[in-house]
């Protein structure tokens, strides 16, 4: 990290990374309820069911109201410890990985989805280890330390959610199968967001890692 005099002069304020530690804490706390509500689904009573998507939708108003923080003091914060773009896109797309994990869980309840196949049980292993690669990652913005090696991990795991993305298609409309037209319309669709959960969170190691480029 580059030594900078202005830092010594001007205390930079540090409660942004407290901020988006939260936000990062309710995508790993999300990501792992809506594993467990998947991988679990078909011995759970429709009481803890309830619970687990009650968390995922909880997590994600929690969310919301960091994000509002972050942007309203970023405009009364006269130094900030990172790009003030940078948190503000940073915080917006971990906002956005919220929003995608509560519509998985809400096509799960308004589908009423109680039989996973395999597949969406990968996913959810998928994602689970993705959002604690995150969170590692944002906790320690404060170093930018080992940022190269959690993002390549992260990378990795999306290439495996593309594949799993590519055989899940193929499960559904390439094979002969007994799946009707509405099975196949809800898991496709429950599909498209899985990935979509998996390559938002790639993103977020993303945008980590051009901040440690950015910032050495």
């Amino acid at each position: 990290m580059k030594f900078n005099l202005l830092d010594l002069l001007l205390p930079r304020e540090t409660k942004f990374f407290d901020y988006l530690d939260q936000m990062s804490d309710f995508i790993l706390n999300s990501s792992n309820a809506l594993s467990d509500l998947i991988v679990h689904i078909e011995s759970l009573s429709e009481e803890e069911i309830k619970k687990r998507l009650y968390a995922i939708r909880d997590y994600e108003q929690k969310g919301d109201n960091i994000e509002e923080t972050i942007i309203e003091e970023l405009g009364g914060t006269f130094i900030t410890p990172l790009d003030r773009e940078d948190i503000h896109t940073l915080a917006m797309n971990m906002d956005l990985s919220l929003d995608i994990l509560k519509g998985v869980s809400r096509k799960i309840e308004f589908y009423n989805i109680r039989k996973m196949p395999l597949n969406v049980c990968k996913f959810a292993e998928i994602i689970a280890a993705s959002a604690k690669l995150q969170s590692d990652l944002v906790h320690e913005l404060r170093t930018r330390k080992q940022v190269r090696k959690k993002v390549d991990a992260m990378h990795h795991l999306e290439k495996q959610a593309d594949d799993l993305f590519h055989n899940c298609m193929a499960d559904l409309f390439c094979k002969d199968d007994n799946y009707q037209t509405i099975e196949m319309t809800k898991l496709k669709e429950l599909y498209e967001l899985l990935e979509e959960v998996v390559d938002s969170i790639d993103y977020i190691g993303k945008l980590v890692r051009g901040i440690k480029i950015k910032h050495g």
